[in-house]
């Protein structure tokens, strides 16, 4: 399959932020999620690439508040 690793499960995104998969799923549930999701063949799928889209704001976002902070 051409776009196999385009996509994460609810667990591979928990394993790679570090967070437990009942936050994540919490998030959805109850529309507060930060990342854009999709239902594919009734399984939740995020794209890797807004994966890394939101954790590089993140990133830019906590050096910008480390600079005010200074």
């Amino acid at each position: 399959m051409i776009f196999a690793n385009r996509y994460l499960t609810t667990g591979e995104l928990a394993d790679l932020l570090h967070i437990k998969r009942n936050t994540i799923e919490r998030w959805r549930t109850s529309k507060i999620c930060p990342i854009p999701w999709t239902r594919i063949g009734g399984r939740v799928l995020y794209d890797c690439d807004e994966v890394m889209a939101y954790l590089d704001q993140q990133k830019r976002n906590q050096v910008n508040s480390d600079q005010r902070g200074q």
